[in-house]
């Protein structure tokens, strides 16, 4: 499941703690500053979503992630169309 800070606009209309599809083989790391959204994962905080300026980068694959992932690519293709 995912946390999402409040700030995310990719995450619009999506609640905190939905559930997408996740396949941990690597685990990433970022600044704070950069962190949209992470996972627990036992007791390891591991990044979600990152978004530098125009550049956002997922871990998950929100083309397996049902609606959720539905709504999250809609989002991401309102931002590029603006």
């Amino acid at each position: 499941s995912l946390n999402i800070k409040p700030q995310a606009r990719l995450f619009d209309g999506i609640a905190n703690n939905s559930y997408v599809y996740f396949v941990h083989s690597y685990m990433a790391h970022c600044k704070d500053e950069n962190l949209v959204a992470y996972t627990d994962y036992g007791t390891t905080k591991v990044t979600a979503l990152v978004q530098n300026k125009n550049v956002i980068g997922c871990q998950f694959h929100p083309e397996k992630s049902g609606m959720v992932g539905h709504k999250i690519l809609l989002a991401f293709k309102e931002m590029v169309e603006c």
